[in-house]
């Protein structure tokens, strides 16, 4: 970074030095807070203008480096949270101060038990039918309203109106998107641009099939322990081993630059 760039930095140890320093890594701006407190910010705004969430991982890091869609999707999430137990350390290296991960599965449970209790609406793209049936079996209170877009449906213009018209005409305080990344950020994020919806958007992926029972999260030490990815990877091989070794090898050069660039940015050394 040169000296017009640093230059160009909000003052230090101000609120948005924090914000768009401090908080910034791999050009992520992390959500910093409690889980507690950011389930109060979802529920106080469940009833307002859409916004929504995003749960980055290293996966979603490794993919920000090319997709531009899934950037601009990023950009404008109310939070970015980290999701994962394996990308935390890597922030904690880099001196970002994320409290903890808060993965998109505890979060999307939690609500999910909020909504049963205030009989809310909740609206899910992506998922099957017997995942919504075990749901409505689950959580009786909840008003369900489901829409399964085709494979490939984010390449087709006509599948994706036909899921932001379901959204629209299907108000809800929560709007659980569980078709994968990139495709449920960059739907959540055509959401907003309609101007038209309501509630919170969560970017969650298999979220849902751990709630209706159709996969079992990792054992709790597993997960004390940040090893629900082996859980994951040893009951989803097919689909997630060779991502994990991908990825491990990718996100190797970006971590490598993103120590670089935030040693310029505290002009020689990492915040302490």
């Amino acid at each position: 970074m040169n000296r017009e760039q640093q230059e160009s930095l909000p003052a230090r140890d101000t609120r948005q030095w924090r914000k768009e320093v401090l908080m910034k890594a791999f050009d992520i701006e992390f959500y910093g807070g409690t889980k507690d407190r950011l389930i109060e910010d979802l529920v106080e705004h469940s009833t307002e203008k859409y916004s929504y969430i995003v749960t980055p991982n290293v996966n979603h890091v490794v993919q920000l480096e090319t997709d531009r869609d899934l950037k601009r999707a990023y950009a404008v999430a109310r939070h970015r949270i980290c999701d994962s137990r394996v990308l935390l350390p890597l922030l904690r290296m880099l001196k970002v101060p994320v409290e903890d991960a808060i993965p998109g599965s505890t979060l999307t449970a939690e609500l999910m038990n909020i909504a049963e209790q205030r009989a809310w609406s909740v609206t899910i793209i992506g998922c099957e039918d017997d995942d919504i049936t075990r749901l409505r079996e689950r959580f009786p209170n909840v008003t369900f309203h489901h829409h399964n877009p085709p494979m490939g449906f984010i390449d087709n213009d006509e599948a994706v109106q036909a899921c932001l018209s379901f959204v629209v005409e299907h108000p809800s305080h929560l709007v659980v998107l569980s078709v994968g990344c990139p495709r449920q950020e960059i739907l959540a994020h055509k959401i907003f641009e309609t101007d038209q919806a309501v509630g919170i958007g969560l970017c969650v992926g298999a979220s849902i099939n751990f709630l209706s029972g159709k996969l079992q999260r990792a054992p709790m030490w597993m997960q004390r322990c940040s090893l629900e990815w082996l859980h994951r990877a040893y009951t989803e091989p097919r689909r997630l081993v060779g991502r994990y070794v991908r990825d491990a090898f990718l996100i190797m050069p970006i971590l490598v630059r993103e120590f670089r660039l935030r040693q310029s940015l505290f002009m020689g050394g990492a915040p302490r």
